[in-house]
């Protein structure tokens, strides 16, 4: 689609050409053919034009006539009668009122109000949100965006805006923009190969963000964060100065995982000297690096505590919350409790019918129970 500027002819090339830029601007700027212009035109000669903005450049279609200069203003002058008497004078008055009344008025107002709002359904209290059960490990990655603001910085300034539009809506947004577009044919697909290309250089950009934001924080940052940007490094890590930084992540998140493995033991260690069960069932069940199997010098200290802590002076309640830490640790095949609770609340039995298949030795002492909730 064309647009209209305001030019200013700065030199003569030849016999065709004339160079011009934006009025009172450097750029844009470019060529115009002789052709286009009027007969007697001199340096420094201003006109209004129809252009077309392209990847090469601009594109002069036509010299538009100029506006015509307003010389002024037409204004109307109101004389009026020149009579300043107003004849009609108006003054509002309060309206007295009965005292008697307005305060009765006042008071069925505030029962009516106070009737009203007692009357009103109590709102539920607002439910806390669900925390996750994995621990976070470290704080969330804050990357700058000092590499990508110099990918844009970089571009031609005609350029800019497509970065910008890929930027924020991406490449499927850009094509439905295009095909409603009126374009010549062939253009859209040239102009989507030189997104596609723009695109690559923003992702790997931030990537190189991320990657530097990362290093910079190895030891205090949140080891989800860490991983992502280690695996994204093998589709953007694409040259040898970012496969140095690949190497450099890779080796710096071993250390870290070896660092928070001895630590991931260590409070589990605590937690089953101190007689925490739930904590030590909790931490057992996610290890820095997933898969990891709790070793057999834990695993029997952590099976005695979980048997011990269920029993039958244990109550309900208790019972529910260390069947649920234990369904999702690694002993939970292998903890069978020294007894059941003697009064089994309805909380209890709803656990053990929902993590059944995951605790099979703990839901076969409830046999009974089930089957009444079945019936």
């Amino acid at each position: 689609m064309s647009s209209r500027i305001e030019i200013e002819i700065t030199s003569e090339i030849d016999d065709q050409q004339y160079t011009w830029r934006a009025l009172g601007a450097r750029e844009p700027k470019g060529t115009i053919k002789k052709s286009l212009l009027p007969a007697k035109i001199k340096i420094g000669d201003e006109f209004r034009v129809e252009a077309d903005f392209l990847i090469d450049g601009i594109e002069i279609l036509r010299v538009l006539p100029k506006r015509d200069e307003r010389k002024g203003q037409e204004t109307i002058e109101i004389l009026g009668s020149r009579n300043e008497n107003y004849g009609v004078t108006t003054q509002l008055v309060k309206k007295k009122r009965n005292k008697k009344n307005s305060r009765s008025r006042k008071n069925q107002k505030q029962n009516t109000q106070k009737t009203s709002k007692d009357q009103r359904p109590k709102r539920d209290a607002a439910k806390k949100p669900r925390q996750s059960r994995s621990p976070q490990r470290g704080k969330r990655l804050k990357a700058k965006r000092s590499h990508r603001n110099s990918v844009i910085d970089n571009l031609p300034d005609l350029h800019k805006p497509l970065a910008r539009e890929v930027l924020s809506r991406g490449i499927p947004n850009l094509r439905k923009t295009l095909n409603n577009m009126e374009l010549p044919q062939g253009f859209d697909v040239e102009i989507l190969q030189y997104a596609e290309k723009i695109n690559k250089q923003l992702k790997t950009a931030e990537w190189r963000d991320r990657a530097d934001a990362v290093l910079k924080s190895a030891k205090d940052i949140d080891l989800r964060d860490f991983r992502s940007v280690v695996a994204a490094g093998g589709q953007w890590a694409n040259s040898d100065e970012l496969s140095s930084i690949q190497s450099q992540l890779e080796t710096s998140l071993r250390e870290r995982i070896d660092f928070e493995h001895q630590q991931w033991l260590s409070e589990i260690k605590k937690a089953i000297e101190d007689g925490k069960s739930v904590r030590a069932l909790n931490l057992s069940s996610h290890p820095p690096k997933p898969g990891t199997p709790l070793p057999e010098n834990l695993m029997g200290p952590l099976v005695d505590l979980a048997n011990n802590s269920l029993d039958s002076d244990t109550g309900s309640h208790r019972w529910s919350v260390v069947v649920q830490a234990v369904a999702f640790s690694p002993i939970r095949l292998k903890v069978t409790p020294k007894g059941i609770p003697e009064r089994i609340s309805d909380e209890l039995v709803a656990t053990i019918k929902k993590l059944s298949d995951r605790i099979p030795n703990i839901s076969g002492l409830f046999t009974d129970s089930l089957k009444q909730t079945t019936d």
